[in-house]
């Protein structure tokens, strides 16, 4: 909304009221102490709309009965009071718009202050000369200097502001791999355990089968030479039986042969005895023959 006055304008007079437009129609209300303005050394114009919550809704308040409204700007020495602006057109202060001017002398006594807040108060002057002043809003107010300084500092701050959560969220990141690293690292760790086990199992193992196949060894070995022994003594056990059943065989082929013998002189006696006569019998073999006439 563009300040209209009835006021004749210099060049920069009306460069400054150009200035005075509502080219922040998203900007919320300053909460109380929180609403800055910066002052110059030279002409200086400030247009606010003054709000009232109520039942948590911001309401412009009227001033349009509410007496004259000031803009008190007080020091340990002084104080400073500029009236509203009133010189000026499509100013409606009955929804809450109020503008002041702060000529070039108020502004530099105001920039030696030692207090750095402003006041905006309204005042209702009775018949008799008795007033109430009541303050409506106060904030703070800089020199342009000064809002440099502070423009950089608040851009340090904004930018430590930011970087601080960018450094929160990172950290968040860095604490999240740590811990999902930590957890690959136990896995890493049991699984490597696990690793060294089947490793000594496979070395116990590889242990015994050397033992087994020693036992094995030695076990063969010895049945195999025993093998041989009982081979060797069955060898000679059949040597020997076969001895005996030679001996044998011998003995009663010489039972027969003698046995035959027998019978055949036992035989031949008999036959000689019934063709020679006065042979005698045979008691025992062929001892000899007696007879009457004998015979040699």
């Amino acid at each position: 909304m563009e300040i209209l006055t009835d006021i004749p304008l210099s060049k920069p007079e009306a460069e400054f009221y150009k200035k005075f437009k509502n080219l922040s129609v998203n900007e919320g209300p300053k909460p109380q102490g929180e609403g800055s303005i910066r002052i110059s050394p030279f002409d200086d114009y400030f247009i606010f709309t003054l709000y009232d919550e109520i039942d948590g809704v911001d309401s412009p308040i009227d001033l349009s009965n509410v007496g004259t409204i000031y803009m008190v700007f007080i020091g340990k020495n002084d104080e400073i009071r500029i009236p509203n602006y009133t010189n000026v057109q499509d100013i409606d202060m009955s929804s809450g718009q109020v503008l002041f001017k702060i000529g070039k002398n108020e502004s530099q006594k105001i920039l030696a202050l030692d207090n750095r807040n402003f006041y905006i108060s309204t005042m209702m002057v009775d018949p008799d000369g008795s007033s109430d002043e009541s303050v409506i809003y106060t904030g703070t107010f800089l020199s342009f200097e000064e809002s440099a300084k502070v423009s950089l500092t608040q851009q340090l701050e904004d930018a430590r502001l930011e970087y601080s959560k960018q450094l929160a969220e990172l950290q968040v990141t860095v604490d999240r791999l740590n811990q999902d690293i930590g957890q690959k690292d136990n896995l890493i760790a049991e699984q490597t355990a696990v690793i060294e086990s089947l490793k000594q199992s496979n070395q116990n193992l590889s242990n015994e089968i050397g033992v087994l196949s020693e036992k094995i060894s030695s076990t063969e070995a010895e049945r195999l030479l025993q093998e041989a022994k009982d081979s060797q003594k069955a060898e000679e056990d059949a040597k020997l039986a076969r001895q005996q059943i030679r001996s044998i065989n011998q003995v009663e082929l010489a039972d027969q042969t003698k046995s035959k013998k027998q019978a055949f002189f036992t035989q031949a006696v008999k036959q000689l005895r019934s063709n020679i006569p006065g042979v005698n019998l045979v008691t025992s073999g062929i001892s000899g023959i007696s007879g009457i006439n004998g015979i040699r």
